[in-house]
């Protein structure tokens, strides 16, 4: 009983929400720095080897985070928008990360001749990821910058599709086979990388709309026939 009695102390303080905003935004932390390193590597300023051993620690980062906000899901009363969007953001968010880490993975072991091309697509990723990270950190306050920010979210990830159409139309017409079938595989992990992210910023954008919905509602004054 007075585990439930500090439980509900807490939800009501509003330090819950603070609580989901903090992993939340640290697991996009994580995420990005991962987009980092695979941009790193594309531009040629890092090694794959050097970078693989970076993003182990990175991925243990954001994989706690998460598991921490699972576990806060499973105990506390209340949430900033609902449990269903909040797990929903956070598991297409290290989907992210694991696919920023297989493409790692795959690059030291397909040994593309040229990673260059691949330089072109990361900087959306970049964007997107930052813009989820401001609409996460504004969750705490529900500020409809969320919706601004899921939005040019969303834009970005359509520019990510742009540009690994493009990048996929350069290997077909460039190289060799054996090189084609490699720089394949490598830019369509890029691809769902923004497909990911699309749904982490719909997750969060339906989340916003319902839990804002629902307060202009509850704000609403109540017709009691009495008047």
């Amino acid at each position: 009983m007075k585990k439930f009695v500090r439980e509900l102390a807490r939800d009501l303080s509003g330090r819950t929400q603070h609580l989901f905003t903090e992993l939340l935004v640290e697991q996009l932390d994580a995420t990005i720095e991962a987009g980092r390193l695979v941009d790193e590597v594309v531009r040629g300023h890092l090694d794959v080897p050097a970078a693989r051993a970076a993003m182990t620690r990175v991925e243990h980062a954001g994989d706690s985070k998460r598991a921490q906000l699972i576990y806060e899901l499973s105990r506390c009363l209340t949430t900033p928008i609902d449990r269903e969007d909040i797990f929903r953001l956070s598991r297409s968010v290290d989907d992210v990360l694991d696919n920023l880490r297989d493409f790692l993975r795959e690059a030291e072991l397909f040994e593309p001749v040229n990673l260059q091309p691949f330089r072109r697509v990361l900087p959306p990723i970049l964007e997107a990821l930052t813009c989820l990270r401001t609409a996460s950190a504004a969750l705490v306050k529900l500020s409809p910058e969320i919706s601004l920010q899921t939005l040019a979210a969303r834009k970005a990830s359509n520019s990510i599709r742009k540009e690994y159409e493009i990048v996929l139309a350069g290997v077909f017409t460039n190289s060799a086979d054996s090189e084609v079938l490699k720089q394949r595989e490598l830019v369509r992990r890029l691809d769902v990388v923004g497909l990911r992210i699309a749904e982490a910023a719909n997750a969060l954008a339906d989340g916003y709309i319902k839990r804002a919905g629902l307060d202009a509602h509850l704000a609403e004054p109540v017709d009691n026939g009495w008047s």
